[in-house]
């Protein structure tokens, strides 16, 4: 397997071995990443590359657009803000509230904020789920020529 074109090459298709592959290594690069705080962060950005390769790829061996990337990215991105929007509604209201702190108001609120990224993680699992098992295209299709599928041809034991 060639790394290099599965990980920073956005261009072709592969097949799902080396998607899952992709997708471990992504795992433990965020896992990573969030041991170091600052070097982490640029790890992190780098990853999304990476991210943006493999998926891509992968939607490119069903005849897809990597374009649909982008709807997981846009689900994260949106309850990551309405949750800055919740929390920090929920900070500034304590604050003004002085010493008539509501604390059911506070818990609340971070049970809402934990309830949108629970949503954001299903929604990446799922999407991961989805473009890991989807059907590829026989043959060559718009985005290359097929990727060589790895098959087990282990002959059944005679009883």
């Amino acid at each position: 397997m060639d790394y290099q074109y599965v990980l920073l090459n956005p261009h072709g298709r592969i097949a799902p071995r080396e998607f899952w592959i992709g997708v471990l290594i992504i795992f433990c690069g965020n896992i990573l990443s969030g041991l170091v705080p600052l070097l982490g962060g640029l790890v992190w950005l780098g990853l999304i590359w990476v991210g943006i390769c493999v998926y891509g790829k992968r939607l490119h061996d069903a005849g897809r657009s990597a374009w649909l990337h982008v709807i997981p990215w846009g689900i994260s991105l949106a309850t990551s803000l309405i949750s800055g929007i919740i929390l920090g509604g929920a900070i500034l209201a304590a604050i003004l509230a002085g010493e008539n702190v509501n604390l059911f108001g506070l818990f609340a609120a971070g049970g809402l904020v934990s309830g949108l990224a629970g949503l954001s993680t299903l929604v990446w699992i799922g999407y991961t789920l989805w473009v890991g098992f989807m059907d590829g295209q026989a043959g060559a299709n718009a985005y290359g020529p097929a990727p060589i599928r790895i098959i087990d041809v282990t002959p059944a034991a005679d009883d």
